[in-house]
């Protein structure tokens, strides 16, 4: 009789990767801001934080949320924000597969990181 395998159950996210692939400016970007976290409200999750780094093709979006979420869900909401279609179907095929690390952005060392949100000068909502 041959013994079945189990994987373990795979890691929640708590934090969600988008490459959006343009720059845009700073008033878009608030706008996107507002829609990223009504999307993720409507969702029943909390954003905690949301930081960028610019890259030479636009930025990388790190968005914490409460609760964490399956890969799978993590996945789909990347997707909703805006995430690179390739990079949602790669990370589809890393989910299936139950990878560990599924979700890469891949920064430079030296890479800054701006906290958008919640900013400094005001209170956190949900």
């Amino acid at each position: 009789m041959q013994r079945r395998i189990v994987e373990p159950r795979p890691e929640k996210a708590s934090v969600l990767k988008v490459d959006k692939d343009c720059h845009v400016s700073s008033q878009l970007e608030r706008e996107y801001i507002r829609q990223t976290r009504a999307i993720l409200r409507r969702h029943h999750l909390r954003v905690l934080s949301i930081t960028a780094t610019r890259t030479p093709h636009g930025r990388h979006y790190y968005i914490r949320i409460d609760p964490p979420v399956s890969p799978r869900v993590a996945n789909n909401l990347q997707y909703l924000l805006g995430d690179d279609s390739k990079r949602v179907d790669y990370n589809r095929a890393r989910v299936i597969s139950r990878l560990k690390g599924w979700s890469k952005l891949f920064e430079d060392v030296d890479r800054r990181m701006t906290t958008l949100y919640p900013r400094k000068d005001s209170k956190a909502e949900t």
